[in-house]
This record gives C-alpha cells, structure tokens and sequence, in this order.
C-alpha cells in the first residue's frame, strides 16, 4: 500500500517507494485497537509510518496521570527518534486507537547517503528535515495551550488554534466555528486536564453564552486576548 497521504512520501512515486521499503528491508505490522504498539525507552531506531487507521503517542505518569501528545491518523509518522519529547519525567507510548497497519523503516538507513545516489532517497532525506520542522511547529503549539494557567485558557488557547486549522471559511465577526477532530474525553488528555474539572469548565462557558458545542461543531466568542497568558 502506497501511503500517498504521508508527508514523508511526498513527491516520491510508487514505484520509487516500493524500491526504497526493499532497500530499507521495511516490515508491515498489523495491530487492535487498544494495543501497544511501542514504549519510548528502547533505543529504537525504527520509525513507523501509520498506513491506516488511528494511534496515539501517550505520555504515562507515575501517578496515573496521562496526556496525548500527538495523534496518528494515516500519513503520521513517528518514532523515539523523531521525538521531540523526553520520556525521563513519565513513559512514552503509542497505543492503537483503531484497528491500524504500521510499516516500519529503519532511520539510519533512511538518512544516509544513498551509494547510488538515487534522486528519490535525496527526496526522502528533504522530505525527512521538513517533516521535523512540522513536528517542532506542533511541540511548540502544544507548549502554548499546556503553559496556560487555568483550564478555561487552555481550552480557549486550544480551540484558537483549532480555529486557525479546521475552521470554516465562513466566520462571523464575534465568533469561530470549527470542528473538534477528536472526543472530548480526548480534548482532556489533550490539554493535560482532568476530565470532570474540563466538563465543568465547558459547562461554564456554555452558560455565560462563550462556548456552544453541538456533537463536534463547535462555536467560540471571539477572545479579547486579555485572559491569555
């Protein structure tokens, strides 16, 4: 399966690709949902392309405690070696959240200079440096929703920036409207926020008229901006 979606693959043809998984000696791996796929703490040089269905990198707490770090539909790639994130204050995870297939490349092998100076893997090593920078950009869209100072700023923080990403084209003076990609018991993780307190927050700003959220559209007042950190 040619993974078109991957930003990894881009501008690389299909059979450049099923060339490069043979010279990489690249494996497919089936997984259930709710199975582990990989734990950070390994050493790994593997990095896993999700060719379909949905996993999610998980940072785990020693006193229980959880918060999604990066969701994985088709197209994402990850790997301890793309990570930007330490697993020394807690264990890093990716789950399967629905039933997925991941193939898997070795890293090294992918970045090295190619004996034969194939003008795909030069695509592939571009396409790699690209893919980091996007990654750094979304670790540092992360760190302004987690360094708001309550719940209500990073909800409000997180929908702004969801806004920007999935919102529509037709947008009125004093609101957003957009779409939430995930549950809200995914939002919580998401924040870093325990769930009741979020829900309870949610409740307050759909009763003072701030937030309306119907299944996943939702409809933000547009912030001042002074209640942000």
């Amino acid at each position: 399966m040619f993974p078109s979606s991957c930003p990894l693959f881009q501008d690389i043809r299909p059979d450049e690709y099923e060339q490069m998984m043979r010279c990489f000696h690249a494996h497919l791996k089936s997984y259930r949902a709710g199975q582990l796929i990989s734990t950070y703490d390994s050493d790994s040089r593997m990095i896993g392309v999700v060719l379909s269905g949905e996993a999610s990198l998980v940072r785990q707490y020693r006193d229980g405690r959880q918060l999604l770090v990066e969701r994985l539909l088709p197209g994402s790639v990850f790997g301890e070696v793309l990570s930007y994130v330490s697993p020394e204050t807690g264990a890093l995870q990716v789950f399967c959240v629905r039933d997925a297939s991941i193939q898997y490349l070795d890293y090294p092998h992918l970045i090295k200079r190619c004996p034969k100076a194939c003008a795909h893997h030069s695509q592939l090593v571009s396409n790699t440096i690209q893919l980091l920078s996007g990654k750094a950009v979304e670790m540092s869209e992360r760190l302004e929703i987690l360094s708001q100072r309550n719940i209500h700023d990073k909800l409000v923080c997180c929908f702004l920036l969801l806004a920007a990403k999935n919102g529509r084209e037709t947008q009125s003076e004093d609101s957003l409207t957009f779409t939430l990609p995930f549950s809200l018991s995914t939002l919580a993780d998401y924040i870093g926020a325990d769930r009741s307190a979020m829900m309870r927050e949610i409740r307050k700003m759909k009763d003072s008229q701030e937030l309306s959220i119907v299944k996943r559209t939702v409809h933000l007042r547009k912030p001042d901006g002074s209640r942000l950190a």
